[in-house]
């Protein structure tokens, strides 16, 4: 939206949400070790651990992609301020974060629904 209408919402309201997706995305990747510890622990089949190791690769790539993209947007928005460019590129990462962590998900819910990965 902020393309299109650029004076309305303030930019930096982007930059608060992505901090703050950055959090939470530190803090399900710490919840998500300790998960996989467990897991390790129950003698899942191969296949199963593969999953659950993909999983966390891409939830490591998601984690850091959102902390370099974090920094990297408030450098990029302290240095230059009123350049829509900016914007632009900004949602081009945020598309590709956005399909790194639909990919996430996805493996995530076969972890769950079809190899029964956390479920009593």
């Amino acid at each position: 939206m902020q393309l299109w209408k650029p004076n309305w919402l303030g930019r930096v309201v982007g930059l608060w949400l992505m901090g703050l997706a950055t959090i939470f995305s530190i803090a399900a990747v710490l919840s998500g070790q300790k998960e996989a510890a467990k897991a390790g622990e129950i003698g899942y089949p191969t296949e199963t651990l593969i999953f659950i190791e993909r999983h966390e690769t891409i939830g490591n790539i998601v984690v850091w992609g959102s902390i370099l993209f974090f920094v990297g947007w408030i450098y990029l928005f302290l240095k230059y301020k009123n350049d829509i460019r900016l914007d632009r590129l900004a949602l081009a990462f945020l598309l590709l974060l956005f399909m790194i962590v639909t990919i996430s998900a996805y493996t995530g819910g076969q972890l769950v629904y079809i190899h029964g990965v956390g479920t009593p």
